[in-house]
């Protein structure tokens, strides 16, 4: 199915197009006719022609935009008019912490090294006594632990202290 620049079907569309077109050349020929009837008949015939030329000039236009729709694409300053969305912005420790437990999550060593004193460390100062444990190696060595056990972690860091066992 062809579509047009912004997505939508054509097929849906012609009905209107033929329409609006119909209704500009009828608001066309009825200006053109009362014009005629009141210009001199010296100037009829280029009133005539004035007329013919703008339904000559819309049908080109139309006709020129249907053949440049089909095989090229859109201009930068086509482009440039259609509204791009906006790239949320995210806080900076927010973005830090997400890759952070993505790496610790890809890389044994990371998450040795470096998340899980952050994470001991974050459940201290939230007042845990020992009762973090570093979690059990995966079946690939290299690989750190699931997200799913990193987050049971944070669960546990997160959770007040009344209510730790």
């Amino acid at each position: 199915m062809p579509r047009s620049r912004n997505g939508l079907r054509r097929e849906r569309h012609w009905p209107w197009t033929v329409a609006g077109y119909a209704v500009l050349f009828a608001v066309a020929a009825a200006a053109t006719a009362f014009i005629y009837d009141s210009a001199a008949p010296a100037s009829r015939a280029g009133v005539i022609r004035v007329a013919v030329a703008f339904v000559a000039g819309v049908l080109l236009i139309r006709i020129r935009r249907c053949f440049r729709s089909e095989g090229d694409p859109p201009s930068a300053f086509a482009d440039a008019l259609i509204r791009q969305p906006v790239a949320p912005k995210l806080d900076p420790g927010f973005v830090k912490l997400r890759e952070d437990v993505a790496n610790g999550s890809a890389s044994r060593a990371f998450f040795d090294k470096i998340l899980w004193p952050r994470l001991a460390a974050l459940a201290r100062a939230r007042g845990a006594q020992s009762d973090l444990t570093l979690p059990a190696e995966r079946a690939w060595r290299t690989r750190g632990p699931s997200r799913r056990t990193i987050a049971a972690l944070l669960d546990d860091i997160e959770r007040p202290r009344a209510t730790r066992p």
